[in-house]
């Protein structure tokens, strides 16, 4: 199948890591023989020295690409501290011929549900777990997508000037953490997830 290749070489990497030390440097806990890896408002396991990947209280397994991207969290962490320095997809390392893809894929489809509803995008942010930010625009929140991984969503609201549009940002040490690739799944989640929280009556989770 599609990720079959690149699971089983995750698999195979986190087999060789050294638990306790990249719980440190993660954020992740270790206990029990496996990490717990917060992410977004949501919990996982990854298990070892055998690897699997499960969510905490669910007997439905995870999407592969999510199970790959855990294991690339916990082998790419460094123990780079948060920086506190927002910035932009376009200047997480090699997106240059990704940049459009990501727009399409998570910032339109987020302009298009919320562009003119300030509200619902509040209401959806925080259903999620996201706590508002002290930024410009009409709406901002902040994502804790993983343990050294936040996230910020900024929605600007057209007027008959000006079209809406929707910032994602990124801590500027997230590549000390992901490769770009899964930072681009990291955004297309978030925006699938508060998408799809403004269209359920009972959201998501």
């Amino acid at each position: 199948m599609r990720f079959d290749i690149a699971y089983r070489k995750a698999q195979k990497e986190v087999e060789g890591l050294s638990p306790y030390v990249v719980a440190s440097m993660s954020g992740a806990s270790f206990e029990e023989g496996k990490f717990i890896i917060p992410f977004f408002n949501r919990s996982f396991f990854v298990h070892y020295p055998e690897v699997k990947v499960e969510e905490a209280g669910s007997d439905t397994p995870p999407p592969r690409w999510l199970e790959i991207l855990l294991m690339h969290y916990l082998v790419t962490a460094d123990g780079t501290p948060i920086s506190g320095m927002w910035i932009t997809y376009r200047y997480l390392p090699g997106t240059r011929l990704f940049e459009q893809k990501f727009t399409n894929m998570a910032l339109r489809p987020l302009i298009d549900t919320f562009g003119n509803d300030a509200e619902g995008f509040r209401h959806a942010s925080l259903a999620i777990g996201g706590t508002p930010m002290a930024r410009s625009g009409d709406a901002a929140f902040r994502f804790l997508a993983l343990p050294k991984i936040p996230m910020g969503c900024i929605l600007y609201l057209g007027d008959e000037e000006v079209s809406p549009s929707i910032n994602m940002l990124f801590d500027a040490a997230a590549p000390h953490y992901l490769p770009t690739e899964d930072l681009s799944l990291l955004g297309n989640y978030l925006s699938a997830t508060l998408q799809r929280y403004k269209s359920s009556s009972k959201g998501l989770f």
